[in-house]
């Protein structure tokens, strides 16, 4: 019959860290359970009316007879729970205070039962355990030393690292691209035409994903270019690979941050640096963030003064015809559509949020 150990070490560690995982999920639920028990719980309730009615809720040993209407609750009278005395209505059924005491019981032996079943498993686990400590060489987290001072690590450490990284890729989505400043001011446009909803959230993200995608295609080019390819093929490894891509990236975010945004972050961080492209990234991101919610808001309030102005129009107009009870939103609103179609609002937006990044670079 083959053991663990003819599976490989591979196997052994997934099969201790799926042990563990059991473990720490049976503890996890039977703390759930004995959560849920503490808290109050209603044992009957009888209506008096139509927002009249008496209430038996069973609360820290006691069981408590509300009156609730609509307007207040008001507790009526309060006794022990005793166990194995009738219910008020004499049908013979033992009351939930009862009930209660058997139930938490159960749930806190169970609790106090849980850590000796995470112990007797993590045992269990680590009698397989000296199948990894035997191997000499684990081909899982194989770490191989390359020219250059750099390390190579192995394909599933790779596939770690990637899928750690991904988790990140929302945060870098937003702070390291066009895509902040891009979807603020289309936001802004919505709030200035007076819609609420439209175009959607889910519409607007999507717009501002694509015309990110346009903006930081020449970085992305690079970034291919420089330091992907090399990496397949063989001639960078990890670590160089990184530096390479950041480059551009980098450069990209230096051309679009203010110098007294970047001067701040230099100052906190306590050093001094002879030329930006030393600053290291911990304090370009945040500087170039600022950067782009500042730029986004002077070109919203640009956005903003066309619409104004036709409110202020359409608010004078009606107070000159006494129709002051007629909110002007509503002859405002269908003024501003047209006017931003005819005007082909769209496309000088896009057009200028575009070359916005270029002029800047």
């Amino acid at each position: 019959m083959a053991t663990l150990s003819d599976l490989g070490p591979g196997v052994a560690v997934l099969f201790l860290v799926a042990v563990t995982a059991l473990g720490v999920g049976l503890w996890a639920r039977q703390w759930r359970r004995k959560l849920a028990r503490e808290g109050p719980r209603i044992l009957s309730s009888v209506s008096l009316g139509q927002r009249e009615r008496l209430v038996e809720v069973l609360h820290e040993g006691e069981i408590l007879l509300l009156g609730v209407t609509s307007q207040q609750i008001a507790l009526i009278r309060a006794r022990p729970a005793h166990s194995g005395s009738e219910s008020p209505e004499g049908d013979g059924r033992p009351q939930v205070g009862e009930v209660s005491a058997a139930g938490p019981g159960m749930v806190e032996r169970s609790v106090r039962a849980a850590p000796q079943v995470l112990f007797g498993l993590f045992a269990l686990s680590l009698a397989f355990w000296p199948a990894l400590s035997l191997a000499q060489n684990i081909p899982l987290f194989e770490a191989v030393p390359s020219k250059g001072g750099g390390t190579n690590y192995s394909v599933p450490v790779q596939t770690v690292i990637l899928l750690t990284a991904l988790s990140f890729v929302p945060a870098m989505l937003m702070l390291m691209t066009s895509f902040t400043r891009i979807l603020i001011v289309l936001s802004l446009l919505r709030q200035a035409m007076g819609l609420v909803t439209t175009p959607p959230n889910a519409v607007l993200i999507g717009l501002a994903l694509f015309i990110t995608a346009a903006v930081m295609a020449p970085v992305a080019d690079k970034v291919y270019g420089d330091a992907w390819q090399p990496y397949v093929a063989g001639r960078l490894n990890l670590d160089q690979a990184i530096d390479r891509g950041v480059e551009p990236v980098k450069a990209f975010m230096l051309r679009q941050t203010r110098a007294d945004d970047l001067n701040l972050f230099v100052r906190l961080s306590g050093k001094t640096y002879e030329r930006p492209e030393d600053v290291p990234m911990t304090a370009v991101i945040p500087a170039f963030a600022i950067s782009e919610i500042r730029t986004a808001f002077l070109i919203g309030f640009v956005i903003y003064l066309p619409f104004l102005a036709i409110d202020f129009a359409v608010a004078s107009i009606l107070t000159a015809l006494g129709m002051v009870m007629v909110s002007p939103i509503t002859f405002s609103l269908p003024l501003k559509l047209i006017v931003f179609v005819l005007a082909d609002g769209w496309a000088m937006l896009v057009g200028g949020l575009v070359e916005s990044f270029r002029m800047s670079g």
